[in-house]
Parts: structure tokens; C-alpha cells; sequence
């Protein structure tokens, strides 16, 4: 196996058992919160194929650069563009994943009376009633958001008794940004851990077919793993332009069969959309007719595409609220 590969399949698989929850995913990618906002831009313009045409419309232009490359050397700045817009689209495609799967929840529409918020969620109650049930009930404690929680709590304890250790080390006059920098990580946790929590009481009481999001009445869990063969393709143009990038020499035949691989994700994007076509028809008409104008498959991507801006913000709004604390 050469070191490319050994790169290809090392990064994939790290990137699957970081997908397999949205805290280990988010520290996995880091993506700044100025790419994120520009990710939001990109969605949003996306208005008449949704995700596909987001993903077309991220996707082009990296493999305009590699048919590039069998006229032309390129720059190194170039190159590690791409790589910035393939780990962009590469997040986002497994975000989606996470909403197919059910890892991640589906917006509902709010009714008037409801008032809940997950800031309204006192952290040691959590704990309290977390404890209590998983004593009564240890099944309760395999559900993935109570596993979540759980790892949270420990992670809170860590980062305590770390800087109970070193804050007698610290000078006088670094004492408060170093407590600051803990509390930000603290507040990071306990956000999580309340965000879990309100997973499960919303698992809890299932939502009402008023308010029920149109993506739960078709089957959307039967993408994920199309999604996963998305991800596989973009992981590896990722891999393989971070590997073009570091070694700087003897890679423009790397970057020309690397090329290839524009077939493949145009076909799954192609059957992306086809099964979007099939999903239509699960629904009744005048739901779908309320849903939204176009025809049907594209109408389905756009929702898709609109979760995802939804979740974009909220990931933004959190970080904001953490650095301003």
C-alpha cells in the first residue's frame, strides 16, 4: 500500500468514527465560523435543487482544477483552497448523514404555546434525573443521548480536577484568562449535555401530525448510505489534495487520476435526486403541495438543504454565546 493510500484509508476511517457524533465531529473539522457563514451563503443560494445543487455547485469547480493540472502545474494556494471547500462540503454531506440517520433531529414546527428552551434546563437537575433513571431503568442509560451526557460528565470532571491542578501554578496576573478559557470549555460541555437532553424528552413525545417535519413521513433514513458513498469520494479528494499539498513534488499523475472520480459522485448525485423522486410519491399531494412550489424531488432537496442552514445557525449562535461568556 502506498503512503497515498495508507492516507486515503486512514483518513476515512477517522473520519467515520468521528461521525458517529456531533461533539467528536465538530472537534474533528474545526470549521471556522467565517467558512461556516459562507457555507450558509452557498446553501442559501442553492434555491432550486436544494443540497444536490450545493453540492454540484461546491464539487465543479475542484474537478475544473484537476483536468487543470494535465496543462498546468498549480499553486500550492490553489490547491489548499480545495481542500478548505472539500473538508466544507465533506462536514456538511455528514451532517446530512446525521439527519438520515436520526442522529440529529428534524425542525418541527412550534405551536404557539410551546415556550421550552433548553437554557431553561438547570444542569445538576439533568444529572439528578439522568442518575435516577438509568437506576430504575439501565437500558435508559444505551440510549446514544444518554451515552452523550454521560461522556459529557466525565469530560466536565477532567477539565475540573485539571484546572483545580494547575491554577496553583498559574501567575497572578494569567489567573483570570486561564479560569475564562476553562469556563468556556465547561460552558461548551454543559450546552452539550443540555442539548442531549432535550433530544430525549423530545424522543419522549413524538411529535403530532400537525407538527411533524415532512423529511419524517418518507423514508430519509434509506439515503445514508448513498451519503456514506458520497462522503467516501470527497474524503478521498480531501486526502489525496492534502497529501498533493505536503509532498509538493511528483504529484500531477495523482492529481490527473484523481479526475476520475468526477463520474462516480455525479452518478450518486444523480441517485440522490432519484430517490428524492421516490420519496414524493410516499407523501400525500396537498402535503407536499403545501411544503413548497417545484417539482417534488427538488422540493424534497431544498428541504433538506433548509435543515441544514437551520443547523449551521444554531452551531453558530452557540459559538457565539460561548465566546461572549
Amino acid at each position: 500500500m502506498s503512503d497515498l493510500e495508507k492516507r486515503i484509508t486512514g483518513d476515512w476511517f477517522d473520519i467515520r468514527e468521528a461521525s458517529q457524533d456531533l461533539i467528536t465531529l465538530n472537534s474533528y473539522f474545526r470549521i471556522p465560523e467565517e467558512e461556516q457563514r459562507e457555507q450558509i451563503k452557498k446553501l442559501s443560494f442553492s434555491v432550486e435543487e436544494g443540497i444536490v445543487e450545493y453540492k454540484r455547485a461546491t464539487l465543479n469547480p475542484t474537478f475544473q482544477m484537476l483536468e487543470n493540472t494535465k496543462y498546468q502545474s498549480l499553486g500550492m494556494d490553489v490547491v489548499g483552497n480545495q481542500i478548505r471547500f472539500s473538508s466544507a462540503l465533506l462536514y456538511i454531506v455528514l451532517i446530512q448523514r446525521m439527519f438520515s440517520e436520526g442522529s440529529l433531529k428534524l425542525s418541527r414546527e412550534k405551536k404557539k404555546e410551546e415556550t421550552f428552551s433548553i437554557e431553561d434546563l438547570a444542569f445538576g437537575d439533568i444529572l439528578e434525573n439522568i442518575n435516577k433513571r438509568i437506576k430504575e431503568n439501565p437500558e435508559f442509560g444505551k440510549n446514544n443521548s444518554v451515552k452523550m451526557i454521560l461522556m459529557g460528565v466525565n469530560r466536565y470532571r477532567k477539565e475540573r480536577d485539571t484546572m483545580k491542578k494547575l491554577l496553583p501554578t498559574i501567575r497572578e496576573e494569567n489567573k483570570r484568562s486561564f479560569i475564562l478559557n476553562f469556563k468556556k470549555t465547561f460552558d461548551e460541555i454543559i450546552d452539550s449535555i443540555r442539548r442531549n437532553y432535550a433530544d430525549i424528552l423530545k424522543e419522549e413525545n413524538p411529535p403530532t401530525e400537525d407538527n411533524r417535519n415532512i423529511l419524517e413521513l418518507v423514508s430519509f433514513k434509506k439515503t445514508a448510505p448513498l451519503l456514506a458513498s458520497q462522503c467516501q469520494i470527497i474524503s478521498k479528494i480531501r486526502s489525496t489534495l492534502s497529501f498533493v499539498k505536503e509532498e509538493k513534488y511528483k504529484t500531477r499523475e495523482v492529481l490527473i487520476q484523481l479526475a476520475g472520480e468526477r463520474k462516480k459522485i455525479l452518478s450518486l448525485l444523480d441517485s440522490e435526486i432519484r430517490m428524492y423522486t421516490g420519496f414524493s410519491k410516499e407523501l400525500d399531494p396537498e402535503k407536499l403541495k403545501a411544503a413548497g412550489t417545484g417539482d417534488p424531488a427538488s422540493l424534497m432537496s431544498r428541504l433538506i438543504c433548509t435543515e441544514i442552514i437551520q443547523f449551521l445557525e444554531k452551531e453558530l449562535s452557540y459559538q457565539q454565546a460561548l465566546g461572549s461568556s
